[in-house]
C-alpha cells in the first residue's frame, strides 16, 4: 500500500508541476478545469448527496460553466475581488468543525447547503491557482511546499510522538502533536525556501510566518472534507488516485490554503 501510495503521488507531482511550469496561462486554467471542476466537480456533487451520474454530470457542468463566467468576467487587477468571499467562507467552514453532527442528517436543505459549499471550494481553489500560476509559476510551487511539508511534518511527529487526538469523531489518525509538527515544518521549510524560490515577494520571516498560518488552514480544509466524508460515510471522495482516494482528498488542504495564499500575495506580496 504505502509502495503504491508513493509512486501515485510522485506521477500526480511529475504531472502536476510540468503543467505548473510549462503550460502557458489559458492552457493551464484549462488543466485546472479537466482536475478539478470536473473530476473533483464529480467527486464533490457525491459528497454533497448526489448518486446518480444524471445529477452529478449536471452539476459539474455548471461548476465548468460558472468558471468558465468568472475566468472571462474576470479583469487584471480585480482578484482580490473574487478571491475574499471564498476565503471568509472558509472562515464559516472552519468553525462547522466544532459541531461535527451538523448537516449530517440527508435532508434536502442539508444536501443542497453542502453542493454549495463544495462548489465555493472548488472555484475558489481554481481560480486562486490559475491566478498564481499566471503572476509566477514559482508561486504555485511555494504553496505546494508549505502544504507538502506540513503533511510530512504532520505524519512523522504524529508516528514519533503520538499523544491526544486532534479530532477523534472526524479524522482518528490526526494527533495535536502531529498537528504542532506540520506547524514547524511548514514554516521551517518554507522560510528557508523563500531564499532560493524565484520571484518570492516575501522574506524568509514573512514567508515561515504565513507557512504557519496556512498549515492550519490546510489542516482544518482536510478535517472539513474528512467531515463531508464520514457525512456520507465515504472513506475516500473515490478511487481514481491508488493509494490517495479521488481528487479532493489531495485537494482539501490545497483548496483552504490556496485562496489566503493568493490572497496574501495580491495584498502583502506588492
Amino acid at each position: 500500500m504505502l509502495k503504491t501510495r508513493i509512486i501515485t503521488a510522485l506521477i500526480i507531482t511529475s504531472i502536476g508541476l510540468a503543467a505548473v511550469f510549462l503550460l502557458p496561462a489559458q492552457a493551464f486554467a484549462a488543466f485546472a478545469v479537466l482536475i478539478l471542476l470536473v473530476l473533483g466537480g464529480w467527486e464533490g456533487a457525491r459528497l454533497g448527496g448526489l448518486d446518480q451520474p444524471w445529477p452529478r454530470a449536471l452539476y459539474t457542468g455548471a461548476l465548468v460553466s460558472i468558471g468558465a463566467l468568472v475566468y472571462w468576467l474576470q479583469a487584471p487587477g480585480q482578484i482580490v475581488v473574487w478571491l475574499l468571499p471564498g476565503c471568509l467562507a472558509w472562515v464559516g467552514f472552519l468553525l462547522w468543525l466544532s459541531r461535527p453532527a451538523l448537516g449530517a442528517a440527508p435532508r434536502l436543505l442539508n444536501q443542497a447547503i453542502k453542493l454549495l459549499v463544495v462548489a465555493m471550494i472548488l472555484l475558489t481553489g481554481w481560480l486562486a491557482l490559475v491566478w498564481l500560476q499566471s503572476v509566477s509559476p514559482w508561486l504555485v510551487l511555494m504553496l505546494l511546499i508549505i502544504i507538502a511539508a506540513a503533511d510530512v511534518g504532520a505524519y512523522f511527529t504524529g508516528r514519533t510522538v503520538g499523544g491526544p487526538k486532534l479530532a477523534p469523531s472526524i479524522s482518528p489518525g490526526k494527533t495535536r502533536s502531529g498537528a504542532v509538527g506540520g506547524l514547524l515544518a511548514a514554516m521551517l521549510a518554507t522560510g528557508v525556501a523563500s531564499l532560493f524560490l524565484p520571484d518570492s515577494p516575501f522574506g524568509p520571516l514573512m514567508a515561515g510566518l504565513l507557512a504557519l498560518g496556512l498549515a492550519a488552514i490546510s489542516i482544518g480544509g482536510d478535517l472539513f472534507v474528512s467531515l463531508l466524508k464520514r457525512q456520507r460515510q465515504l472513506k475516500d471522495t473515490s478511487d481514481l488516485l491508488p493509494g490517495h482516494g479521488g481528487i479532493l482528498d489531495r485537494f482539501d488542504s490545497i483548496g483552504a490554503a490556496a485562496p489566503m495564499f493568493a490572497l496574501a500575495v495580491a495584498v502583502l506580496g506588492q
